[in-house]
């Protein structure tokens, strides 16, 4: 009985595509008949578009285009042709018999056409082909008309539809047979499956469906609503493990983005870090490590702390870390300089890793302390030179008080050169003391020039006045070189003129007996530039870098060594920076400095402008 129904099933399924092998092809034998007849009618109308009109309407009584056209149809479904006005007005039709041409469509002047026409009196369909008559005076269109197929079905081709249907007719037994033949494993299938489903059932506990008996798994849709029942069940599971799997991975992306984040965010930081386990091998560097130690991240991260740290002191705090022995919960700081970078100071600080009750290993922090460091040494010396500079005066005004005390009132000369003495040291204190208070200003953000517009030549010469006394005591010459007429600047006067004092000091003090100083100054059309010409010691390139930087002072090689405290050109440098000028200098060792002022020129004429 199953046989049969599966024979019966066949024959159906045979039958309905021979149904549909047929249609296809009638279907195929309509759109290309119709093609042809497309084609044959605006080729037709084409030709006809292009003939004058009065070749397609002649004179009455005298046969036209058209009528030979009727004669000689070599298509059996042609309707009628005629030529139309605008108005709708037929100018001459034929049509074969029984036809009535049916009223004109709109002319379209653009190009050709189509249309169909329903069936009406004509009882058939019509395609009518139609287009503008390209000689005509008057809008004038030609129409070609052909009947619709009445049915698609051609008896010629009935013997090749008969034997397409044979032909696939006959593959019926034949898929028969080896279904049949191909049916016989079925039953070991179905054992199979059901020792699989059995396995399953005992080894989860879950409840699978199992195939009864073998006569249903001889029935191919039993067997497979059973097995598709079975795969469902599996599909289930599989999609179960498939979403652990992806949750699994997702939280896995997550702890790797927040990995990277984290070592994106530490590479980022300005000090080098150093992470080792509790065995004292590292496990993790930061970029910076290598700048800061001279050693390579790649052998830092590959080899043991006694390979690649060459710093003593740093490999005795991580072995402190690294012993059990002692107390890992403190936390300890050394300085030192990294043999790897010489003219560096390091801070390294250790702080043992712990949580839950135990240790994960040791952080490493090393940080640049160069210019802490710097700063702090250059503060000492600050201190001890403003002590000797204050200590100098202060020795010498004691000694000549003591000089006025026993024989200034008996010697006049004893008594005014102990007076002079007195009062230069006095402003040499006073200096040193003003420029201390202005430094003290320009870091705190107090010091605000109050700017003019200043005669700079006056302020120039004025300059000169009170630095030719002091170089003329060491025997230096000072030269002035001003023109009267050099454009005004906008300044503030008593800042101004401390920068220009510090350098003419500075000129006569580091200069020679028997040298020279020049105060020039020369104008371009923005600029006016004041230059500080000296014969004096001179510079190395590495000074000349620093030499306006706090507390630096140029190293002297001779045997005169000159006092000072390293704030002279840094304070004149930021006074003329709060001027939005700019100090340019040109030296060479041995052979004189020259330190140049660049400030921006103003206009002759401002309104509401204060010469001084």
């Amino acid at each position: 009985m199953k046989n049969n129904r599966i024979g019966l099933i066949l024959v159906g399924s045979m039958l309905a595509v021979i149904t549909l092998v047929v249609t296809l092809l009638l279907q195929r034998q309509q759109t290309e008949r119709a093609e042809q007849v497309r084609a044959q009618g605006l080729g037709m109308v084409r030709s006809l578009a292009a003939l004058p009109q009065a070749v397609l309407v002649p004179a009455r009584g005298v046969p036209g285009v058209l009528d030979s056209i009727l004669a000689y149809r070599d298509n059996p479904d042609f309707a009628y042709a005629a030529v139309s006005a605008e108005n709708g007005r037929s100018l001459a039709e034929v049509a074969s018999a029984g036809t009535l041409v049916p009223p004109a469509a709109p002319l379209a002047l653009t190009g050709f056409a189509e249309r169909a026409i329903p069936a009406g009196h004509n009882g058939r369909a019509i395609r009518e082909f139609h287009g503008p008559l390209a000689s005509a005076d008057e809008k004038t269109q030609v129409r070609i008309g052909y009947f619709e197929a009445r049915t698609p079905f051609n008896m010629q081709d009935l013997p090749f539809y008969a034997l397409i249907a044979l032909a696939m007719f006959l593959l019926v037994p034949l898929i028969y047979l080896v279904i049949k033949r191909e049916m016989a494993p079925l039953a070991a299938l179905g054992e199979q499956l059901r020792t699989v489903a059995a396995a399953a059932q005992a080894g989860t506990g879950q409840t699978l469906p199992v195939p009864a008996a073998a006569d249903s798994d001889a029935d191919v849709r039993g067997l497979a609503h059973k097995l598709n029942r079975y795969l469902d069940q599996a599909s289930t599971r599989i999609r179960e493990l498939e979403q652990e799997s992806v949750a699994n991975m997702a939280s896995g992306r997550l702890l790797e983005y927040g990995s990277n984040k984290m070592q994106a965010v530490l590479q980022c930081l300005p000090d080098g870090l150093l992470v080792l386990d509790p065995a004292g091998e590292v496990t993790f560097a930061t970029g910076k490590i290598e700048p800061l130690l001279g050693v390579p991240v790649s052998e830092v991260l590959s080899q043991p702390v006694e390979a690649w740290c060459r710093d003593p002191e740093l490999r005795a705090m991580l072995a402190r870390f690294r012993s059990a022995g002692l107390d890992t919960r403190s936390q300890m700081t050394i300085e030192f300089n990294p043999a790897g970078v010489p003219g560096k100071r390091l801070w390294a600080t250790a702080q043992a890793l712990l949580g839950h009750s135990m240790a994960y290993g040791t952080l490493v922090v090393l940080r640049d302390a160069t210019r802490e460091h710097l700063a702090r040494q250059a503060g000492n010396d600050f201190v001890a030179h403003v002590a000797h500079e204050l200590k100098s005066p202060l020795n010498v005004i004691g000694m000549y008080g003591e000089m006025l005390a026993d024989v200034g009132e008996d010697d006049p000369a004893v008594r005014v050169e102990a007076i002079n003495v007195i009062q230069d040291e006095v402003e040499r204190m006073s200096s040193l003391v003003n420029n201390l208070l202005n430094v003290s200003k320009l870091e705190m953000g107090s010091m605000r020039p109050e700017r003019h517009r200043v005669k700079l030549d006056d302020l120039l010469r004025d300059a000169y006045q009170q630095a030719r006394t002091r170089a003329e005591a060491k025997g230096i010459r000072l030269d002035l070189q001003v023109a009267r007429d050099l454009a005004a600047v906008s300044i503030d006067k008593d800042l101004f003129r401390i920068s220009l004092n510090n350098l003419l000091n500075n000129a006569i003090k580091y200069n020679q007996a028997g040298g020279t100083v020049v105060l020039a100054a020369d104008e371009s059309d923005t600029d006016v530039v004041i230059a500080v010409r000296d014969s004096g010691i001179g510079m190395t390139p590495e000074d000349r870098e620093r030499v306006t930087e706090k507390f630096f002072r140029v190293r002297e090689t001779g045997t005169e060594q000159r006092g000072g405290h390293g704030l002279g050109l840094y304070l004149t440098n930021q006074i003329i920076e709060l001027h939005h000028g700019r100090l340019t200098i040109d030296s060479e060792l041995g052979h004189g400095s020259v330190f140049s002022i660049h400030l921006k020129k103003m206009p002759a004429l401002v309104e509401g402008g204060q010469v001084l």
